[in-house]
């Protein structure tokens, strides 16, 4: 395994510039991002409808409407998320927040019952707090929170790519010695 990074430690480097790249589109224009993909995913779940149809008329013979049923579900969801993304990211969104409210009280209400057998269980309250007003924030508005997240993972993905320039650099340098 080492010997083959080292021969194409340049991949490594690739991999990380490309992932840069990704990062900074996600922080400039995170919105862009989300509707792309969506967009993709959205034509991909269309596509797929129609060869589920395709092939139920091809060979199936058992299941046949069950698969023509299930086709026109994908081509439906498809269509639903390709003329109208927002209401998809704000249904995401609203899934975030509710699991970011809910996980914030049960992180209040096990610290509470754990009080007497730990010490300083307020770290745990006050992460709840923490998920709460994040959930809280999140519901308020649904479009920003999901600009916000996808800046995150813009973050996330240039800090990766950084971690894989350097160790492309030090795999390309083991090469030297």
């Amino acid at each position: 395994m080492l010997e083959n990074l080292q021969k194409h430690w340049w991949l490594i480097s690739i991999r990380g510039v490309l992932a840069i790249l990704f990062g900074i589109a996600a922080l400039l224009s995170p919105m862009i991002l989300i509707y792309s993909l969506l967009t993709f995913f959205s034509f991909f779940v269309i596509l797929s409808g129609f060869f589920i149809i395709t092939l139920a008329f091809l060979g199936e013979t058992t299941n046949k409407w069950l698969r023509v049923i299930e086709g026109l579900f994908f081509i439906a969801t498809g269509t639903l998320i390709l003329l109208n993304p927002a209401f998809i990211v704000s249904g995401f969104m609203v899934l975030v927040a509710i699991w970011a409210i809910v996980s914030g009280i049960f992180y209040i209400i096990g610290a509470i019952r754990l009080r007497k057998i730990i010490t300083n269980e307020w770290y745990m309250i006050f992460n709840g707090v923490i998920s709460i007003l994040f959930g809280i924030i999140i519901a308020g508005n649904l479009l920003t929170g999901a600009a916000i997240l996808a800046m995150v993972f813009g973050i996330y993905a240039i800090l990766n790519g950084i971690i894989f320039i350097i160790f492309s650099i030090k795999i390309k340098k083991f090469i030297l010695r």
